[in-house]
This record gives C-alpha cells, structure tokens and sequence, in this order.
C-alpha cells in the first residue's frame, strides 16, 4: 500500500499525467451494492456510453488511483476505470479472519489474481478496487526521512499527505501474546532500541500500525473515494484498458488524449481528454 501511503501528494508523483481535459458526461444510476455504500458514482462498464469526455482519466483503482482521482476530483470530472469489482460485502477482504481466503480463491471474480512470475514464484495481484490494500497483511508504517530525501519530495508535503491516509485507514493495533513474545525476542537478539508504537521509520524494534481496525475490518485505499465529490467522480468496474490513445507532443514526446476499455461482456468504449487535464496510468 505503498502509494496510498503518501495520500494525496504521493499519489500525485507516482502517477504520470500526460495532458488535456472537459466535460463528463451522465450515465445509468449506480449499481444496488454501490449504493449501499453511499458510492453513487461506481457503475458497471457495461452501462458505460460508447464514447465519452473527462477531465482526467485514471486508469487502476489501487492505491495509487484510488487517492488520486478522489482528490483531482475535487476541482475536475474524472473517470477512474478498474478491472475488478467493490471490496465491499467480500468477507475475504473485510475481515482479518479469512485474510489468507482471499488469496486462495481462484473463482473468476476474486479479488486475487494468481500469476507465476518470469523466475517462476506463484503469487498474486489484486483484481479489486483498492488493489494492493484488500490483499496484503495490513501493517502500515511510513517511509524513512532518507528514502523521501532520496526521492527528492517535499517533506513537509509528504507528512501531510501521510496524515491525510492515517485519519482514514490507520489503526493502532492490539498486541496478543504471540506477538509480544516476538517484541520481546526481536529485543533480546539485540535489535534495538525499544520504539514502542510508533508510525515513523526507525531502526530497531517497533509496533506499526494496521488497516485493521478492533474488530478485525480491513479499510482500504477504496476508502478514499468517500472524500471524492460525488458529482465529478465517475467509477466504471470490470473496464479493461485495451489502448491508451497517444498524439506526437512537444519535443517528439508522445501525449496521451484517450483510452480504449472493454467490458466484462466484450463492448468496447471510448473515453477522451480535451483542455489540460491527463491521464494517468497507476499500475
């Protein structure tokens, strides 16, 4: 959960934005589930129009698009397009106790997709909204002085973007017997000091904090959509981006104007950029 960990800034600089912008356009109302999550604007692609405008486009709804088309939604119409389906309502990704189901379920519609890397190690990718954060172990801590220094951010940007993420996904966590008894042996074998609870990233031993909450409910990066305006958000589910669409640009750098996706029964859509909007790829 590494992009959503920067929140609103971080997401920003991992994403590339190309160029252009406008007008979104109004489609079907949004689907029963959706709406029981007060998220109106999370449609199914196949009820998307054939061709349509944006401000911006953000293509992968993880942890990276999910903060970022929630905050460029702020003063933008954005489009965010994801392959997978809602989090919500999968005992397999809200709840602690079934954490290691979901990376069993190979059903077509897990959010867990398997795949064996080129030095062929199984594992998996997500295949939901909220990406990364449905499926990993939910600790959160946050990046080293020296790596943000490395990266050349802006510090002072960077915390508050962190801060931004605590207030909605970070808990701090309870610490049951075995886990003290690992505290207590990682500060016996020497690696110390004792940081206690602690979200900075600090050598020695430490307790970080989780997206689980007390009672075991996973929040994730989908979370964020709750902070997008309503009105300027527009979320397409089970969309696979075919093509994104690029013109010759300045300088012979290519500029992205559109994208080509598919839905989950073979239409195809056409999404385009006009103004001085972008789209964004964050997978």
């Amino acid at each position: 959960m590494s992009a959503a960990h920067m929140g609103r800034a971080a997401a920003l600089i991992l994403a590339t934005l190309l160029a252009s912008s406008c007008v979104s356009v109004s489609v079907t109302v949004a689907s029963k589930e959706a709406r029981r999550y007060n998220f109106r604007f999370v449609r199914h692609a196949r009820d998307a129009p054939a061709v349509s405008y944006y401000n911006y486009i953000v293509v992968g709804g993880g942890t990276a698009g999910c903060p970022l088309a929630a905050t460029l939604s702020e003063h933008s119409r954005v489009l965010l397009l994801e392959r997978g389906g809602l989090p919500y309502g999968n005992r397999n990704v809200s709840s602690e106790y079934h954490f290691a189901d979901a990376l069993a379920d190979t059903s077509p519609l897990s959010p867990a997709q398997r795949f064996v890397s080129e030095d062929g190690v199984v594992n998996a990718r997500a295949r939901v909204l909220g990406g990364g954060s449905c499926l990993n172990a939910g600790f959160y801590t946050r990046a080293s002085a020296g790596y943000v220094r490395a990266a050349g951010w802006d510090a002072r940007l960077v915390n508050a973007s962190y801060r931004w993420v605590e207030r909605a996904l970070v808990f701090r966590p309870g610490v049951p017997r075995w886990q003290r008894a690992l505290h207590a042996g990682l500060l016996e074998a020497g690696v110390t000091p004792d940081n206690g609870y602690t979200l900075e990233h600090l050598p020695g031993t430490k307790i970080g904090g989780t997206i689980f909450d007390r009672r075991g409910r996973r929040h994730t990066a989908a979370d964020f959509l709750r902070r997008a305006h309503p009105r300027r958000l527009t979320v397409f589910l089970h969309a696979t981006v075919s093509r994104v669409l690029f013109r010759p640009g300045g300088k012979k750098k290519p500029v992205a104007y559109g994208v080509v996706f598919t839905d989950s029964v073979g239409g195809e859509h056409h999404v385009y950029l006009r103004g001085g909007g972008g789209a964004a790829r964050t997978r």
